[in-house]
């Protein structure tokens, strides 16, 4: 018996065990936390910003932004105060120069540049105009000068190119994209080796003038760890519609190719990448830089083949077996230089600020791959739009929604036909669930949802439009039909290559006739016009014929309407209600997206509308996002507040367009809208027998309803998932929760001053 019992004591001792251990992420974050800590304990903030400590704090805030340490924060603003928000120092603007230097004279050479990007980055962690004054200062006088050879050696396209991404997005300004484009033109006339894709360290390098002493091509591990870095730093930022962004693209996956093919079997890369006989032997920096490279590609769906894995998850081993040494220090990382130096001594005691950061870069991109598919938020966010959705789309999908759905109105119902309920639900879920369908299978449990959604979506699309199906919707003979097609179309442009495109041609064709017929629809002099434009634009996209004056005659009527400050009044005079988050903002930008993709000339320039709205959307986001109390909840005010979550759906859109603006980072921005969700969703009667949502705000409150809700009116609430349409590996989902605005405040902390933001942008007809 005593035997026994120490059986059950040891096998329970060992399942307690077994169970406590850490999983591998776990331990990735935990070796993150001793690097960092270990360096910033042994290494003063005040320190030059030039660029070897410029490169470790671009890792400091990468490690920042995943952890969500206060310290890393920290010790980055300590540095970047100490060099009062500069790199060198000369405010002669007729003795700045870009050739090696490093004195105060050389503003222009990048080595003084990289600071810039972790001064972007806290800038936009609290909007201050004087953390980013010197490096707009720098880079806009770099700019317009008739100089394009700024970036003349490999170790630049790291330093530079991300700080003019960071800047494009705080400013907008185009010229920070197209003058990296031409710069990085350039770069390749002087380095690239066009047969590789590899980079050689500068002009002085380029084979056949210059040869490894085995009479091969020299290609130095950290020159071109540098530039697959950097590249992967401007994808994250450049714009998915910017118009070179496929050239990057290609130079991208074409050097992580070149890059994996020439990995070395014990997971690192040596020196000299082709010709390892000159200088064999660990080396630290190149190989973080490339293992930070391939890891991001693979996390954002740039680098599928198996191959990518295999060398990133190498290259980690040996950065967390080999260089990581048991005091926290990073080792083998090869000294100051530029190439690959016979007999140079490379060994554990090989520590350097650059190849810390190097490492922290990797290591936490390592976190987001291993962590992609258990975040605890997004698997919130999914069930709760899988439960949503499932009812109205699995029964839709066999013609079966309007037999099976219970139909639930206001009160104080108009008296309209009941049958709006089946067009309103359809539309307005699939406006929200849209961009989370339309992700790519990817063989998770998550995938396996969002690809049963997906082909019931299809299938729902279908029977909407087909007049032999019982879910037929109601397209003809009420007005109503304008405002619940537009959500329709709207889904189709926030899925439009898995949604729209895969449609069969009879179902395409008869959209386009249900949707062209809705012009007996002579809409209100309210938001409504943008039900009109958003079909029409829609059209437009498609190829159809569009009518291009009841797009632009709202276009005009929106400009009207705009009060400032990011809000619109919904027609000629102002309510306090949230219309500018359930239509106006998103309806007004994707009427003018739309219109760009179509390529359509008119009187009316479509892009410069839409950075203009673009800019009052982030303005409005901000508004948004103050609203929600240090407890996770907002106002509830105006008309149509049963829409619930719809009431954040411009936060949302601009988290999942990638145009947060400063001040609103990913991890605060996801942790309000999760806190505020728990507090609607968790415990109250927010679903009925069938699955289906109850008229309310936070559960069953029919008293709230307006004349017009009925519970297909309530799916608008999904339109606040659109960051769903996010990989899982997107900071948004990996970087750590941080408090809101208000919850720093009430608690405190600092937080962004806010102030009135005006309309820079002016634009007139163009004929």
């Amino acid at each position: 018996m005593k035997k026994t019992a120490l059986l059950i004591l040891a096998g329970a001792a060992m399942l307690s065990a077994s169970a406590a251990k850490p999983t591998e992420a776990q331990q990735v974050r935990a070796t993150i936390d001793k690097v960092n800590t270990a360096w910033q304990k042994s290494h003063p903030a005040e320190a030059t910003p030039f660029w070897h400590n410029a490169a470790y704090h671009t890792g400091n805030m990468e490690a920042y932004f995943l952890t969500g340490n206060e310290d890393y924060l920290d010790y980055s603003q300590r540095w970047a105060e100490h060099n009062n928000w500069k790199g060198a120092r000369s405010d002669n603007r007729a003795e700045w120069k870009y050739d090696y230097g490093e004195t105060d004279r050389h503003v222009l050479f990048g080595d003084w540049q990289i600071c810039f990007q972790t001064y972007a980055d806290l800038y936009r962690v609290l909007p201050d105009d004087r953390r980013i004054k010197r490096a707009r200062e720098v880079m806009e006088y770099q700019m317009s000068t008739p100089q394009n050879d700024y970036l003349w050696w490999a170790d630049g396209l790291y330093m530079v190119m991300p700080v003019m991404t960071k800047l494009y997005h705080i400013t907008g300004n185009d010229k920070y994209l197209d003058k990296l484009y031409t710069y990085i033109t350039v770069s390749d006339s002087i380095m690239l080796d066009k047969e590789t894709g590899l980079y050689f360290r500068d002009g002085k390098y380029v084979y056949p003038k210059h040869k490894t002493a085995n009479g091969k091509k020299d290609f130095w591990a950290r020159g071109d760890g540098w530039v697959l870095a950097g590249l992967a730093k401007v994808l994250k930022d450049l714009p998915a519609d910017y118009k070179h962004r496929k050239f990057f693209e290609d130079k991208y996956v074409r050097l992580a190719d070149a890059v994996t093919a020439l990995q070395q079997p014990g997971g690192y890369w040596s020196r000299s990448m082709m010709d390892e006989e000159i200088a064999p032997g660990y080396e630290t920096s190149g190989t973080a830089f490339f293992t930070y490279g391939l890891l991001w590609g693979i996390n954002n769906g740039y680098l599928k083949d198996a191959k990518y894995t295999e060398a990133a998850r190498k290259g980690w081993n040996y950065l967390n077996k080999i260089a990581l040494q048991k005091d926290g220090s990073i080792g083998y990382v090869q000294p100051i230089g530029e190439k690959a130096i016979p007999g140079q001594v490379v060994d554990k005691t090989s520590v350097a600020d650059f190849g810390t950061g190097a490492f922290l870069l990797a290591a936490c991109e390592y976190v987001r791959f291993l962590e992609k598919d258990t975040n605890k938020d997004r698997a919130y966010w999914t069930e709760l739009a899988y439960r949503m959705a499932h009812p109205v789309l699995s029964n839709m999908a066999e013609g079966k929604l309007q037999q099976n759905m219970l139909v639930e109105v206001s009160p104080n119902w108009d008296g309209r036909d009941k049958k709006v309920t089946y067009m309103e639900a359809f539309g307005r879920l699939m406006a929200g669930i849209a961009p989370w369908i339309s992700l790519p299978d990817d063989g998770t449990a998550e995938g396996a949802k969002r690809a049963e959604l997906r082909d019931l979506a299809l299938k729902s699309y279908k029977n909407a439009v087909d007049p032999a199906s019982p879910d037929y919707l109601g397209w003809r003979g009420h007005g109503q039909a304008l405002v619940d097609a537009a959500y329709i179309a709207e889904s189709f442009l926030r899925g439009y290559d898995a949604l729209w495109m895969p449609l069969d041609d009879t179902t395409k064709a008869r959209y386009i006739e249900e949707f062209s017929q809705l012009r007996r629809v002579d809409p209100p002099y309210t938001n409504w016009v943008l039900f009109s434009s958003t079909i029409e634009s829609l059209l437009a996209k498609a190829g159809a014929d569009c009518d291009e004056y009841r797009i632009n005659s709202a276009i005009r009527k929106v400009e009207e309407w705009y009060t400032g400050d990011g809000w619109y009044a919904d027609g000629p005079s102002f309510a306090f209600d949230y219309y500018s988050s359930y239509v106006f903002h998103p309806m007004y930008l994707e009427t003018l997206q739309a219109m760009k993709d179509s390529g359509r000339y008119t009187r009316i320039h479509y892009g410069q509308y839409h950075k203009r709205a673009l800019k009052r959307a982030q303005k409005f986001s901000i508004v948004l996002e103050r609203l929600i109390s240090p407890e996770g909840t907002f106002p509830v005010f105006g008309r149509s507040i049963p829409y619930r979550m719809a009431t954040m759906q411009p936060l949302a859109l601009m988290a999942w367009y990638g145009k947060l603006p400063a001040g609103l980072t990913h991890g605060q921005v996801r942790g309000a809208l999760t806190t505020v969700m728990h507090n609607m969703f968790d415990g109250k009667e927010n679903f009925n027998e069938g699955g289906y949502l109850t008229i309310g705000f936070a559960g069953r409150q029919p008293n709230v309803a307006d004349w017009y809700t009925n519970k297909g009116s309530l799916y608008m609430t999904s339109l606040a998932f659109l960051p769903l349409g996010l990989p899982a590996s997107h900071p948004f989902w990996t970087d750590a929760e941080q408090p809101w605005t208000s919850r720093k405040a009430w608690n405190g902390k600092p937080f962004p001053k806010d102030h009135h933001w005006r309309d820079e942008i002016r634009t007139y007809d163009l004929f």
